[in-house]
């Protein structure tokens, strides 16, 4: 069944929608569009403007809070149990903000780094969270899951391979930036810096080819200012865990970078490689035809990663909880219960069919079975000629045939196969080497072959059966060497007593 899944990435300037279908060998988008956010009601009218522009139906609707409106903490929790971090976690940040707890929606996110368990936890306020579900419903947008912006564009460039374990991800606005460190393949520290919507910084993303209205050296001062205090809030970080973060790579993206030195700024300034990112290149990920031309990963990335999201919980964070939980009603899931009806009846018709040709086969394979047990019957008992349940005429055959032979003279309760063995075994001396090789019993008699060592031995054999009230007469048939030359073999008849 394909899925539709939207990534809707909002900002304080711009809205981008990219919708990719699930594929069962990746992704491939379908739609995508960037609407400005300008002027009073600037967000009502880019939603507008939007749903005009895009379909943006989908089974899975996934969007993200600025990073300006989250508080971010740091700390360390003696266990990561995650029933019981939910209901710690609270109390723990309640010391740490200047309002109650209950006015604010909470998530983390737990980094087993260095023996250490940490919990980077985040927190909205619930008016806030409110507010912007209200814009989105007025849309008709209702999204599953409530992220921070940039969250998942991080986690998704840290899923991927080659990608170094310690280093910063930015988000490079037109008036805001996001940084995100990351150490050995976990987020760390969220920081969204201001940029006051400086004339420098409008000049840095003015345009897709860089327009400089205001200089290269004022655009350099404005970047050198921002490296600076990322630069100062990694080390205050590094401090307080009493640690030295050595950085491997910087990832960017964002209107920002259309800056075309922008690269070489962050190097120069970091000593370290800088990388833009776009998540399109990976291999799972195909782009429509029709869309291709207007893709630009500068501004639709963040989007793209909230496509590409993965639902489950632990995998960022989600601010659509507590009463803000999203409510699936009858209406909405309608098509989709319908699908599985008819897939279930589909099922049900399936192993209904099965389960018929099986019962038939069953069915024929009993009147084989019935048939051969009939022959055998016909064989066994040819004087019978009305066979109307063979099995049950069967053992009543074999009763009279039982019957019969214990009523033939020599066979009687008091003598029977087994008393006849146990009477010889006791009689024999154990300290008589014996190996009886068969033992041949009928009504009249009882002849026992078997092997020992001398030729005397079967004398006493012979002797100490003579006693039995079992045998009238006892004699020995034969006797004589094996081929081995070193044994007896001998024959003895017995003479059942009547």
């Amino acid at each position: 069944m394909t899925k539709k899944i939207l990534g809707l990435d909002i900002n304080e300037d711009s809205i981008t929608a990219v919708q990719v279908k699930y594929l069962i060998k990746g992704y491939e988008i379908t739609a995508c569009a960037t609407i400005k956010i300008e002027g009073d009601g600037g967000l009502d009218n880019a939603l507008k403007q939007l749903v005009d522009k895009v379909d943006i139906e989908s089974d899975v609707c996934i969007t993200s809070i600025p990073g300006e409106h989250i508080s971010f903490r740091n700390f360390e929790m003696p266990f990561k149990n995650p029933k019981k971090l939910r209901q710690t976690i609270p109390f723990e940040i309640e010391t740490m903000v200047p309002f109650s707890i209950d006015d604010l929606v909470i998530d983390f996110v737990v980094n087993e780094h260095s023996g250490r368990n940490e919990v980077l936890a985040a927190s909205v306020k619930k008016p806030f969270v409110s507010e912007y579900l209200t814009h989105l419903k007025d849309h008709e947008i209702s999204p599953d899951i409530l992220d921070i912006r940039c969250v998942p564009t991080a986690i998704c460039l840290l899923k991927q391979q080659g990608i170094h374990s310690d280093g910063i991800f930015l988000d490079i606005g037109k008036k805001r930036t996001t940084m995100i460190l990351y150490l050995k393949g976990h987020i760390v520290l969220i920081r969204t810096f201001a940029s006051n919507n400086s004339p420098n910084v409008q000049s840095v993303s003015n345009g897709r080819n860089g327009i400089n209205e205001n200089g290269p050296e004022q655009v350099q001062y404005y970047y050198k200012r921002l490296f600076t205090t990322i630069q100062n809030t990694i080390h205050a970080f590094g401090c307080q865990r009493n640690m030295v973060i050595c950085l491997e790579r910087i990832l960017f993206t964002g209107s920002g970078a259309f800056y075309p030195e922008i690269g070489n700024s962050i190097e120069q300034f970091f000593n370290i490689p800088a990388e833009q990112i776009n998540l399109s290149r990976d291999n799972r990920i195909r782009i429509d035809e029709r869309i291709s031309e207007g893709w630009n990963p500068l501004l639709m990335d963040s989007a793209l990663a909230l496509a590409l999201r993965d639902t489950k919980q632990g995998q960022g964070f989600n601010f659509r909880k507590d009463e803000f939980k999203i409510e699936r009603h009858w209406f909405r899931e309608n098509n989709k219960l319908r699908k599985i009806a008819v897939f279930l009846i589909i099922i049900s018709f399936l192993l209904a069919a099965d389960m018929g040709v099986d019962y038939y086969l069953m069915k024929e394979r009993y009147k084989t079975l019935d048939q051969k047990v009939t022959d055998v019957f016909r064989q066994t008992f040819p004087d019978v000629k009305r066979i109307v349940d063979p099995v049950k005429q069967m053992k009543v055959k074999i009763r009279e045939i039982k019957s019969s032979a214990i009523s033939q003279p020599g066979i009687s309760s008091g003598n029977t196969v087994l008393d006849l063995l146990k009477d010889i075994s006791e009689r024999v001396p154990k300290s008589i080497k014996l190996n009886v090789t068969r033992i041949i019993i009928s009504p009249e008699t009882l002849r026992m072959i078997g092997k020992t060592d001398t030729f005397n031995t079967v004398d006493k054999i012979k002797n100490s059966l003579e006693h039995s009230s079992c045998f009238d007469v006892v004699t020995i048939s034969s006797a004589n060497l094996d081929q081995t030359g070193k044994q007896i073999r001998f024959e003895m008849k017995l003479q059942r007593a009547k």
